[in-house]
């Protein structure tokens, strides 16, 4: 008994420590219509990404695969699938589902539907909400859901998702809609001038989580070493789905960080601080 109760309180600790979650549910389920496949005509170079899993399930050759390692972060993964010979296969129903396996209990994440990206290749957008935890269950699962005729086969794939070094997917509370996770999704690395910057939004509701669309996300590049920030941002407007787009500008080399807050109606609706450090070249 001692043992159990020393477990679970580890196990709050580091949760609250790493992503200041909280209400795990034994499955905590995504929003994201898995049997909607879009279908996107650019197409995917897996030759240099990383190759998380291959195996041979139900007379197709599943691969899953990463263009980087994996941290607690919003990533992008790409399913394969092949038939006998290496054809690709397109036509297959196919949908996945995202679990944090922690042993004693488990949750799920931020994730969308599959969009169909030609050659038999299919992207995953997910959002890792903390890393694995070592001698807590299996971590992140990537679950294959193929559908049949008559019954859906299902292939897992364990994640290797890492502490992040530097931060990309923030928790904060909201005077609007609780906590919501915050994810940056600009490069650890950009050159110096202006860029593009992308955030997706998402909201834990008890067992589902959601897209948050009507925000303004305010966005001010400061370098701290030199005490200045830069003209000509943009404030990141939202694009739908839960993603949103904006324009940072870095008049000069060195290390930055990015200030954000959530805006709604004008006024600041973010409860905690969100800076998200950034190296430019």
């Amino acid at each position: 008994m001692k043992r159990i109760i020393k477990i679970t309180i580890l196990y709050i600790t580091l949760i609250l420590v790493q992503t200041s979650f909280y209400g795990c549910n034994n499955m905590t389920k995504s929003t994201a219509t898995q049997s909607e496949n879009k279908h996107a005509s650019n197409s995917i170079d897996l030759s240099s990404m990383i190759m998380l899993g291959d195996t041979t399930f139900v007379g197709h050759q599943v691969s899953l695969w990463t263009p980087d390692s994996l941290t607690n972060k919003f990533e992008s993964l790409y399913l394969r699938l092949e038939d006998g010979k290496g054809n690709p296969i397109n036509d297959q129903e196919v949908n996945y589902e995202i679990t944090m396996d922690m042993g004693m209990m488990s949750h799920g994440g931020p994730y969308d539907a599959l969009v169909n990206k030609g050659n038999g290749i299919f992207q995953a957008d997910m959002v890792f909400i903390m890393a694995n935890m070592k001698d807590m269950g299996r971590g992140w699962l990537f679950k294959t859901l193929l559908k049949g005729k008559d019954k859906t086969d299902t292939l897992t794939f364990a994640l290797p998702v890492q502490q992040a070094t530097i931060p990309r997917t923030i928790a904060t509370g909201t005077t609007t809609d609780d906590r919501v996770f915050v994810s940056c999704l600009i490069p650890n690395e950009v050159e110096s001038g202006k860029h593009n910057i992308e955030f997706a939004l998402h909201k834990m509701d008890r067992e589902t989580f959601t897209n948050l669309d009507g925000y303004t996300i305010a966005v001010e590049p400061f370098m701290p070493a030199m005490k200045h920030g830069s003209p000509e941002n943009k404030d990141a407007e939202s694009k739908g789905n839960g993603r949103y787009s904006g324009l940072v500008n870095f008049t000069m080399s060195g290390d930055w960080v990015i200030k954000v807050k959530l805006l709604k109606n004008g006024e600041t609706v973010s409860q905690d601080s969100l800076v998200y450090p950034i190296k430019i070249k």
